[in-house]
């Protein structure tokens, strides 16, 4: 069976040719698809695209697209047209430095997306990470003690959602690794992000799934169990 497969532009009717097995999007390819979503180049190389999943969603595009997905892509414009304000701060002239664009924090560690298998469908930076100035961003990722490093607080409940499922199949295909953070001291972020998890604290009403993630299974409940037993 050949490789080789097409797709042709709505609007130029240019024909593109991709290598359905190749692992790595061409610049190319992840240009066109940047075009036809209006999304940012920058997200899509943190996705990693494979060929095959390029090519996937432009005919995804080319198709009939549900309402609920367009309502999705317009709200997160909205979104993105908005100045970032940091988190943590109420009053940009409180932020280090002052009155400056913040940095982009993962509330859910990026080295630690990358141990799981779902990581792909959370890659975007638009729903992994909230603004942080760089002095609260700096802090959170030092080993300094002082203020609490609990995440949980600033996040919507959108994010707390997605911080839940990241985190629970980091406990599913990662449990030795789990474990390690658990133990760890205050001074962690990461020990702080899996004990607040442990405690509920991303626990919302809402039942958000933004994505099509693997079945999980009650991992939350096994850890409460372990502690009561200790």
């Amino acid at each position: 069976m050949s490789r080789a497969r097409d797709w042709t532009h709505t609007v130029t009717g240019e024909k593109l040719w991709f290598d359905s097995y190749h692992p790595e999007a061409t610049v190319e390819q992840l240009e066109t698809l940047a075009e036809m979503e209006g999304a940012d180049i920058d997200d899509l190389l943190d996705e990693r695209l494979s060929t095959r999943a390029v090519l996937y969603r432009l005919n995804h595009h080319s198709g009939l697209i549900p309402h609920k997905i367009i309502e999705r892509k317009k709200a997160r414009a909205q979104i993105a047209q908005k100045p970032l304000v940091c988190r943590y701060h109420d009053d940009p002239a409180d932020c280090e430095p002052a009155n400056k664009p913040p940095t982009r924090h993962h509330f859910v560690p990026r080295w630690l997306m990358l141990e799981l298998p779902s990581y792909v469908n959370y890659a975007p930076r638009s729903y992994c990470t909230i603004p942080a100035c760089t002095g609260w961003h700096r802090f959170l990722h030092s080993r300094k003690e002082g203020d609490s490093k609990s995440i949980a607080p600033y996040l919507t409940n959108a994010e707390k959602d997605i911080a839940d499922h990241l985190i629970e199949n980091l406990k599913e295909v990662r449990p030795v690794l789990f474990d390690l953070l658990l133990g760890g001291d205050q001074s962690s972020y990461e020990s702080q992000l899996v004990r607040d998890w442990t405690n509920g604290l991303f626990n919302t009403d809402d039942d958000i799934v933004p994505f099509s993630t693997p079945e999980l299974s009650p991992a939350r409940t096994q850890v409460h169990q372990e502690s009561s037993r200790e």
